[in-house]
């Protein structure tokens, strides 16, 4: 609502629209016992709710008429605003043009609401189109996924060349990966260990692991690789394991679920450390026993497991937690396996979600806990049309954060790390407290063990994952004044970041520049001047020339709705999900040039991407497989805002060639079915955290 005339006689007043909030229930009434406090003051009341739901065009001035003297009230309705009356319960309604609207319908609703409120709500420019992605032969092996290796050498690709051709290509695709893997893991020797109990986990895990490297048949596994398979039963069959009662297998043991064990928690926190200390015996004596030099040697594990949700089985018995924590003892990176069993139908035969499941494991072990592209990233940074003096040095790094409520104990958790992806491909993780940055594959290690001594109540490594506002932008300071090596983009999530002063008075909490009012003003300055042994910084300061500028992201509700295809509202035309990615420049505040990511679509929903699909309405037949009960989820909108960039890259295109670069980024070659939220280095950063927090007791 809003006011033209003071709601107490002789009070000024700033002309302005405030928000209301309608308790909706069937006697509909404000909420938060705003009209008592106007009674109170004996000020002019509100209009009751229910008027103006049944007359909207009465109590707004809709046709802008400069001489309305009344109070003014309008109903609103804000994309992915949260009503309070699930908020209480831990929810919000989310966005309140549902799931089963396409986006052909949703442009409708914008169309008519403009009209509606001519005059009243205007409608920014179509943004601008930025320049294609690469498509086809261009797109440049960093940017390229598993499934494009795979397709290329399937008989219908590999054709039309002779024999002596096909072993060729086979075999440059073989080293693309080989190459790719040695690089990011230093040349060092990999032992991958395959720890299973039944053998259809071990035969499929061989079978998809030979698929993922793209070796033929007779072909052995690369040198670089050495691959061997241990069976869990020989350990637990063993007449030492029969006498301690060592079943590794098996879910934690506890005398009763909680609802009706008062000490559920207690037999959880004893049975796993029994589990952690039996896996680490296990793994000593069975698994480091066959590992050459050590020291120089990266150690992989792809672990079975039995089904993670079993009928009378709690989340918390899960083994998952118990088996990480002994790998990273024993600095081993491990990935677990649900156990695979074939068809019902034929005992030689996997479905294609078995199949798919445990490639992906294979995918996740090889290439993601490596932190591997196929490609240089210099090549990406060329595409983006970064500056040539820059592209084969540029590193481009993501700050990242993971925030649970609580793990055990009900401690709250929030930790955070920086992630840099260099011009040739290697990725290197800096951890608070750390000096030096260090190898991704050994920085999952490392935050393992951290969660390890926090789980003990390790008082300081308890503070150290229990990361305060101030802790986490003293980090981002120090990182960018201080571990900066080569040119560097950074980028920062706005959300928690930015957060306003804690309820304690202390005034270094957050980094207040990322608020929206303050980038504007704040752009060519980092200011720290709020953190200890930190100050507000020039463009010109020599200690950051090699900041060629920050990035702040911001995605979900923060972000807006996309309608595509229309670059006018009331245009009579299809629209449609897009099949790249996608970039788009809105220049509202040309002084903050912001950069709008939209990924392709997944290939999941091809079957939707169809006329009749896109055009859904929720009235349609329910046996109709078009109708609303498919969940029609289009790709999401995000944000990236450039500022204090270096002085020598100011001009528009410039601006938009260093955005570019993290638009591209949005991919990984473990993903096939489209484009990861986030670019590559945070993607990396936050699924490095989320890997060790079965440790604290999530199992997600």
């Amino acid at each position: 609502m809003g006011m033209k005339t003071a709601r107490i006689d002789d009070y000024p007043i700033d002309s302005t629209l405030v928000k209301l909030t309608i308790k909706s229930n069937d006697n509909k009434y404000w909420q938060e016992q705003l009209p008592n406090l106007l009674e109170a003051f004996k000020a002019r009341p509100l209009i009751k709710p229910q008027e103006i739901l049944d007359n909207p065009a009465e109590y707004g001035n809709l046709d802008n008429v400069e001489n309305w003297n009344k109070d003014e009230y309008y109903i609103i309705h804000t994309e992915g605003y949260k009503y309070k009356e699930k908020e209480q319960k831990g929810r919000g309604h989310g966005h309140h043009i549902d799931t089963g609207f396409s986006l052909k319908e949703r442009a409708d609703i914008t169309s008519k609401v403009l009209q509606f409120l001519d005059g009243v709500l205007i409608p920014d420019k179509a943004m601008e189109c930025d320049i294609k992605a690469p498509t086809g032969k261009k797109i440049p092996l960093a940017m390229r996924d598993y499934e494009y290796l795979r397709t290329s050498l399937l008989p219908s690709a590999l054709k039309k060349y002779s024999d002596e051709e096909k072993q060729q290509k086979i075999r440059e695709k073989q080293n693309i990966i080989a190459d790719s893997i040695k690089r990011t893991t230093k040349d060092n020797q990999i032992y991958l260990f395959i720890i299973y109990r039944e053998e259809h986990t071990k035969k499929l895990l061989y079978q998809q692991l030979r698929e993922s490297l793209l070796l033929q048949e007779g072909d052995e596994f690369p040198e670089y690789l050495i691959v061997q398979d241990i069976l869990i039963k020989d350990f637990e069959n063993s007449e030492d394991a029969k006498k301690k009662n060592r079943t590794l297998f098996d879910e934690i043991s506890v005398s009763g679920l909680p609802s009706v064990n008062e000490n559920f928690d207690e037999e959880i926190k004893k049975g796993h450390n029994k589990k952690r200390q039996a896996w680490q015996k296990f793994l000593k004596e069975n698994v480091l026993s066959l590992v050459n030099n050590k020291n120089n040697a990266n150690l992989f594990a792809i672990i079975e497991i039995r089904k993670t949700q079993v009928k009378g089985i709690h989340p918390k018995q899960s083994i998952r937690g118990a088996i990480r924590e002994a790998c990273v003892l024993e600095n081993i990176n491990s990935q677990m396996l649900q156990t695979v069993k074939p068809t019902q139908n034929d005992d030689t035969v996997y479905s294609a979600k078995t199949k798919g499941r445990t490639l992906n494991a294979v995918l996740d072990l090889t290439l993601r806990q490596t932190g591997t592209l196929y490609g240089l990233p210099s090549e990406v940074y060329e595409i983006a049309k970064i500056p040539e003096n820059i592209v084969s040095k540029l590193d481009v790094i993501a700050f990242c954060r993971i925030k649970r409520n609580n793990f055990i104990d009900k401690t709250p958790l929030q930790y955070a790390i920086a992630v840099r992806l260099s011009a040739i491909g290697t990725v290197d993780i800096l951890l608070p407290n750390y000096k030096t940055w260090i190898p991704y594959h050994k920085a999952g290690i490392e935050i393992g063990k951290l969660f390890h001594k926090a789980r003990k109540k390790d008082d300081d490594s308890l503070k150290q994952v229990q990361m305060k506002g101030g802790d986490l932008v003293k980090f981002a300071s120090n990182t960018l004044v201080n571990h900066l090596k080569n040119p560097t983009i950074a980028l920062i999530e706005a959300e928690v970041w930015r957060n306003k002063r804690s309820k304690d008075g202390n005034n270094n909490q957050a980094w207040f520049q990322l608020q929206n009012e303050n980038l504007l003003e704040q752009r060519d300055i980092l200011n720290f001047s709020h953190v200890s042994d930190h100050h507000q910084y020039q463009r010109d300061d020599e200690r950051l020339n090699n900041l060629l500028g920050l990035i702040r992201l911001r995605s979900g509700n923060e972000t807006p709705q996309y309608v595509t295809n229309r670059q006018e509202w009331d245009e009579d035309s299809e629209t449609k999900d897009f099949t790249q990615l996608s970039g788009f420049i809105d220049e509202t505040v040309p002084e903050l040039l912001h950069y709008f990511s939209i990924g392709r679509i997944p290939k999941t929903q091809k079957k939707q991407d169809e006329k009749k699909a896109r055009n859904l309405r929720k009235i349609e037949n329910e046996d109709d497989i078009y109708a609303a009960n498919i969940a029609y989820k289009h790709q999401q909108m995000i944000e990236m805002l450039l500022f204090f960039v270096r002085r020598d890259l100011k001009s528009k295109e410039q601006i938009k060639a260093l955005c570019r670069v993290l638009h591209y980024l949005r991919t990984s070659p473990t993903y096939t079915k489209g484009n990861i939220r986030h670019p590559y280095p945070m993607h990396l950063g936050n699924n490095l955290i989320e890997d060790m927090l079965c440790i604290l007791g999530f199992d997600d």
